[in-house]
């Protein structure tokens, strides 16, 4: 956009000479028309680079910096038009010049001071989730089966969303899958919350994203069939988890493959079906869960 109101500019006042030493006693129109073609074409020009220097400068203040933008350009155009028709309104146009450029570093402060508190404010909620006994714990408990290309299988994703189903009385699961599966839940709930306060914008999408990010892929992998029967029951269940795998990861495998869970590639289900059929039936297990260290997956999930 640059180039382009840079050409108009140039073309305008390449005109404007050439007009102006070419008809030497008259133009065969109105000069003003010109005039106007290089007062235009320079406010969008100039205006369109403080624009792209404050959003780089200010990112927060993107969103209504475009409306600022119209309303100096409007301001710019009727400056010129009082200046060369009616120059006698000049103080006016001092005093509406004056309390734009006022509005305008007034509410640049004000977007850079919530900002700047949010960002504390997110920071101080990361760190708070490392030295968190609660968060710590469930994520171990999570962590402890559930972790690398692992995710919780469909049957047992139902039977904790709807466990009164006929089909699961006689289910007994081990209380190591309820514990992971619990702490699974947990972590998902820690990130709708997260979610929520940045579409509020009570949470720093930037700082969050970078911590975060890669983090997000791996939870909404393992927990996909939970999201799923979660949502059966509530549409609205972990509707934030979708906005920030769409908005950090450019998509959710929730809703890629809602329509065809069993075509989703998400890695090894854990437990085996033949185990998962075993619980269900209420046999015991006589296999013991083996103890795994976490300490790889918490240094390198970032959480």
């Amino acid at each position: 956009m640059i180039g382009v109101f840079i050409t108009l500019f140039v073309v305008a006042c390449g005109l404007r000479a050439l007009f102006t030493w070419g008809y030497p006693t008259g133009l065969p129109f109105e000069m003003a028309i010109l005039d106007w073609f290089v007062v235009i074409s320079g406010a969008a020009f100039s205006i369109h680079l403080i624009y792209c220097f404050i959003a780089k400068k200010y990112p927060d203040t993107t969103e209504f910096l475009p409306m600022f933008s119209g309303v100096f350009f409007v301001i710019v155009l009727a400056a010129y038009a009082i200046l060369r028709y009616k120059p006698e309104y000049q103080t006016s146009l001092s005093v509406m010049v004056t309390g734009l450029l006022v509005g305008m570093g007034w509410w640049i402060q004000c977007i850079t001071s919530a900002a700047n508190a949010r960002r504390s404010h997110t920071l101080s909620m990361i760190i708070n989730s490392r030295t968190s006994a609660e968060y710590q714990s469930q994520l171990r408990a999570s962590t402890r089966i559930y972790r690398g290309m692992r995710f919780v299988p469909a049957e047992l994703s139902e039977w904790r969303c709807n466990p009164d189903k006929e089909e699961y009385k006689n289910a007994k699961v081990p209380d190591e899958y309820i514990d992971a599966i619990n702490g699974l839940l947990y972590v998902l709930n820690y990130f709708e919350f997260l979610a929520q306060g940045i579409k509020f914008k009570d949470l720093d999408d930037c700082l969050l994203r970078e911590c975060f990010s890669s983090f997000l892929q791996g939870i909404e992998r393992r927990g996909f069939h939970m999201i799923l029967e979660s949502q059966k029951v509530n549409p609205a269940a972990f509707e934030g988890i979708i906005y920030l795998s769409k908005r950090w990861n450019n998509e959710s495998l929730v809703e890629k493959y809602r329509a065809n869970p069993n075509t989703s590639e998400l890695g090894l289900q854990y437990p085996s079906n033949e185990i998962v059929q075993k619980i269900m039936s209420g046999i015991p297990l006589v296999a013991e869960i083996p103890e795994v260290s976490v300490t790889s997956e918490l240094t390198s999930s970032s959480v």
